[in-house]
């Protein structure tokens, strides 16, 4: 009688680990894909459209000399150059992602070990769990401001820099 029920006990005990186990590694392949996600729809060509911006406002402001300012070259050079600025703090932002990234799979290899050996509070390993769910839905949402800041630039990018390199070549002739 007494082995059924430690048998029992036992083969309860290991599926909620292997289900433990299932969970975390659902975690690390959902935080995987988030990371390639992220990674593929920022825009490569951030820097590169800085330094273009940079070069283009700079021979802008040498050879654009008036009495009166343009209102509409006014606002769009002041949403160029704001543009402009917020590459830096995207570069910053994206920084600060991918350790995320990289300190929440290290979270969840650790979690994962644990529950497979059995370490530590056993009777909280689901609230961990749901600790690093929360963890990553908190990178999703950072992931898609990330994304959405980056494509407000390039929109801005696409829409004002052929404006004032158009304006720009207007000057030089």
């Amino acid at each position: 009688m007494g082995i059924c029920c430690l048998a029992t006990l036992f083969s309860c005990a290991d599926l909620r680990q292997k289900e433990q186990v299932n969970a975390v590694d659902k975690l690390l392949y959902s935080l995987d894909s988030l990371q390639k996600t992220t990674e593929n729809r920022l825009p490569d060509s951030l820097n590169s459209y800085r330094l273009a911006m940079m070069n283009t406002e700079v021979r802008l402001k040498n050879r654009y000399v008036i009495d009166t300012i343009d209102r509409a070259y006014a606002r769009d050079m002041n949403t160029y150059k704001d543009a402009r600025n917020s590459i830096g703090a995207i570069n910053k932002h994206w920084v600060e992602i991918k350790s995320a990234f990289q300190q929440e799979r290290k979270q969840l290899k650790i979690l994962k070990k644990d529950i497979e050996n059995g370490w530590g509070k056993r009777d909280r390993y689901s609230q961990y769990i749901s600790f690093e769910k929360k963890n990553i839905q908190a990178l999703t949402q950072r992931s898609e401001e990330l994304r959405k800041k980056a494509n407000l630039v390039v929109d801005a990018y696409r829409l004002l820099h052929p404006r004032m390199v158009a304006l720009l070549g207007s000057l030089e002739n």
